[in-house]
């Protein structure tokens, strides 16, 4: 075997080394940091968080029900965008609880929901969501995040990013109870 042809297998074998202890490193890493959606999802269950008329939400209430928990803000231009199709699918299954989780200010909240009544609550948090938002996979930390669970708390699905009306509608469907029809929203 040559000089050359050796320091090529050497360096072919060091650089797939480094490859496969870059994958090991990775899978390890991301198991260790990934979330277990479903714990996740318990703790918004635990939730307690104000409305824009002060009211405290606890979302205990709302266990047992398939639930849609949008993370939006009023500064956020998607997020606007997405809120009448949101309101209009959750007036459309009353079996199905709506919630807005608004990383915003109460008064930003109240100006908003004046202007673009809701039929589902809106409750208000800052920046302090983040970490619940990214257990529940928003790694990016980005709006709209949109969370979908099952009556029996299961995490579902999730979407980061505006929904379209059949996107949204197919992923209600996926949490929706057997027994329920969907409706569209029109």
């Amino acid at each position: 075997m040559t000089a050359l042809l050796r320091r090529r297998l050497v360096a072919i074998a060091v650089l797939l080394g480094a490859a496969l202890a870059g994958a090991g490193a990775w899978l390890v890493v991301g198991h260790l940091v990934t979330p277990d959606g479903n714990a996740a999802a318990e703790k918004l269950f635990a939730l307690h968080l104000p409305d824009s008329d002060g009211k405290t939400l606890a979302f205990a209430q709302w266990r047992g029900k398939p639930m849609v928990v949008n993370f939006w803000a009023t500064w956020c231009p998607p997020c606007r965008e997405e809120m009448p199709l949101l309101d209009r699918v959750a007036r459309a299954n009353p079996g199905i609880q709506f919630v807005g989780i608004s990383v915003d200010d109460k008064e930003h909240v109240a100006a908003f929901r004046s202007a673009n009544p809701t039929s589902y609550p809106l409750p208000i948090t800052g920046m302090d969501i983040s970490p619940l938002a990214a257990e529940l996979g928003n790694k990016a930390m980005a709006l709209p995040f949109t969370v979908f669970v099952s009556a029996d708390g299961t995490l579902k699905k999730v979407k980061l990013g505006a929904l379209k009306e059949v996107e949204l509608l197919q992923l209600v469907a996926a949490i929706k109870p057997a027994d329920q029809e969907l409706k569209s929203a029109k």
